[in-house]
């Protein structure tokens, strides 16, 4: 225990040191991560370099201070090309290549390198971006930000990121801001050129979703219509054996938990008719009950006794009891073209009882009464450590109305358009 308060006091005040010794004036930071770096230079630690450059750099003055430390210790600069280089090396994402082109950018104006140096370093990132785009190991996607690499533009690089762009929209990890940029794509080349024709063939091949398709419509409207035709059921619900409140709420919750349905009034060729039948509802309310639970001052912890209770007091505490239940049972079956397509029964009991400790007080032997702010003995910890607060009746109804939902989800034909919305 005492190797662990020592372990602990250590790290304590080792992160107090670290966390003091940054000045809090940005000028001043930039020293402190020059005089860092000059440190690091004296122990060949080229890595640490690297990032204390970068890091001044950032900062005001930083670049005149680390010219000073260049010109005084010529490996630093020689380090500090090795840390972009490989940065540069490890680029496998277009955020990464902004990020290090902004780093080359911040370096270039702090005039740290020589002119051919820094160009030198821009055009290995350029290159890594250009050939990783072609072969892959820099995937990028319409929803990159290209700024920075005017060369991604041109015809050959957009045919490989249009391609690469609608590969992701065709498997899970489509994007509204993805589809935008599609369609932006083939309103800039016209719907009509060979590669809007193109993309006009694959969509039925991509996931577009119900918030996508305003977009899609701008040029593809004969598609959009259709499919938010796929993306919809037509579902005509009866419910039996039950009040107009029930019916009411229950086709609440249907209607704000299932998506992709239109529920009609009647049943139709292309319609799927859902029954949910009630079979048993049995509402039990048990009237809630105090019940006062006395401890003697030799019941209670000597702790508590001695130092909170007077002689001869007593502890007193009240437990308040109730409860509610439904034990429920319901039918859900699914018809489409006069055939059973789904077919379950929902049945079970949701509530019971509930209890809450409240109103701990002592009581001294002339009846005056004081709050008691500890607890008595375990026998108390024992009744109050369960308690459970009070449910509502209609919490649940609630409840089981979420298991019926959770049946209607599986009947296949709004599984199908639940889970593409």
């Amino acid at each position: 225990m005492r190797l662990a308060t020592l372990i602990i006091s250590g790290l304590t005040l080792l992160l107090s040191a670290c966390a003091t010794s940054m000045p809090t004036n940005p000028e001043d930071q930039a020293s402190y991560w020059v005089s860092n770096a000059s440190s690091s230079i004296s122990k060949n630690d080229s890595q640490n370099t690297g990032h204390q450059i970068a890091s001044a750099l950032d900062l005001p003055t930083g670049g005149a201070k680390v010219r000073e430390l260049f010109a005084s210790q010529p490996k630093g600069r020689e380090y500090y090309k090795m840390h972009i280089e490989k940065d540069i090396s490890r680029v496998s994402s277009i955020y990464q290549a902004n990020s290090i082109f902004q780093l080359l950018t911040t370096t270039k104006n702090s005039v740290v390198f020589p002119e051919n140096q820094i160009a030198e370093l821009f055009d290995n990132l350029r290159k890594k971006v250009i050939e990783g785009n072609i072969s892959g190991l820099v995937p990028v996607d319409l929803s990159d930000n290209l700024s920075n690499f005017p060369e991604l533009k041109s015809a050959e690089h957009q045919r490989v990121i249009i391609d690469r762009s609608i590969k992701n929209l065709q498997g899970n990890g489509s994007g509204s801001r993805l589809v935008a940029a599609l369609i932006e794509y083939v309103q800039r080349v016209g719907v009509n050129s060979v590669e809007g024709k193109r993309i006009e063939s694959l969509l039925p091949t991509m996931n577009i979703r119900r918030d996508e398709l305003d977009v899609v419509a701008k040029v593809f409207p004969t598609f959009a219509v259709a499919r938010k035709n796929d993306l919809t059921a037509q579902v005509f619900i009866q419910i039996k054996n039950a009040d107009r409140l029930v019916n009411d709420d229950l086709m609440q919750v249907l209607r704000h938990k299932v998506r992709g349905v239109e529920w009609v009034p009647s049943a139709g060729a292309k319609t799927t008719t859902v029954v949910i039948e009630r079979v048993r509802n049995d509402e039990k309310t048990l009237p809630e009950r105090t019940q006062t639970i006395t401890y003697a001052t030799h019941e209670v912890n000597l702790l508590g006794a001695v130092l909170l209770m007077p002689r001869n007091a007593s502890y007193l505490y009240d437990v308040v009891s109730g409860g509610a239940e439904i034990e429920y049972g319901y039918v859900v079956s699914a018809i489409v073209d006069g055939k059973t397509i789904h077919d379950e029964v929902i049945r079970g009991k949701v509530g019971g009882e509930y209890n809450r400790c409240q109103n701990a007080r002592i009581q001294n032997v002339f009846g005056g009464v004081s709050s008691a702010g500890f607890v008595a003995n375990d026998d108390m910890q024992r009744r109050c450590n369960n308690s459970s607060s009070a449910v509502s009746m209609e919490d649940l109804r609630k409840d089981i109305f979420s298991k019926v939902v959770d049946s209607v989800l599986k009947i296949p034909p709004i599984q199908v358009v639940h889970d593409l919305n």
